[in-house]
């Protein structure tokens, strides 16, 4: 890793590009995903059963119990903690989703927006789990760890939140944007033996 990113500023995105062997086709591609925005969604205490009927109702989604997730359209919600969510909308900004948040939970739920302080990365790709077993201290085997999974753990040191959103597999992680340059360092570092695809950060 020392090689490959000695040139490029610890404070930096890691620049768009392949990082590692060139194959026919990469074993790990790693976008960061734009257009989306994020809140969590704090249950206020005793409310958590009406929640869920508000969610069904007014969002089209079943709250997910514990570690999951659960989506509906453009709408995912992730299980983070008792009583706690964090709301992912594709394709919109932060106010609309605090909005239909609000609309949909009114006083139930305290929500915050989460937009400008995370961002996520999804990674998929043959060699992603290989990747991964280097970087994430949890089990990640398909008959432990399944699409509609999360959990709360850590990468190089940095607490993310890792959702798993298709079998294929596809996996994202919500990052703290301050770490994202430590988390990209670290995730090119684990899977550049397998060819690594980067998009969506910018070439540096």
């Amino acid at each position: 890793m020392s090689e490959l990113l000695a040139e490029i500023p610890a404070s930096a995105l890691v620049p768009e590009g392949h990082y590692g062997p060139r194959t026919p086709a990469p074993g790990v591609v790693a976008a960061q995903l734009s257009q989306l925005a994020l809140a969590t969604v704090a249950v206020r205490p005793n409310a958590l059963d009406l929640v869920a009927e508000l969610a069904l109702e007014k969002l089209g989604l079943a709250l997910p119990h514990g570690p999951r997730t659960a989506s509906a359209g453009d709408l995912t919600l992730v299980g983070t903690g008792p009583r706690r969510f964090l709301a992912i909308g594709e394709g919109i900004t932060g106010d609309p989703l605090l909005e239909r948040l609000g609309h949909a939970f009114g006083k139930t739920a305290a929500l915050t927006d989460q937009s400008d302080g995370q961002m996520v990365i999804q990674l998929s790709g043959p060699r992603t789990r290989d990747t991964l077993a280097k970087l994430v201290p949890i089990d990640l085997d398909p008959s432990v760890f399944k699409a509609g999974d999360a959990a709360a753990t850590l990468v190089a040191l940095i607490p993310v939140l890792i959702w798993q959103a298709d079998p294929a597999p596809i996996y994202r992680f919500a990052v703290p944007r301050s770490f994202t340059p430590a988390f990209l360092r670290a995730l090119v570092g684990a899977g550049a033996e397998f060819g690594l695809q980067l998009t969506g950060t910018g070439r540096g």
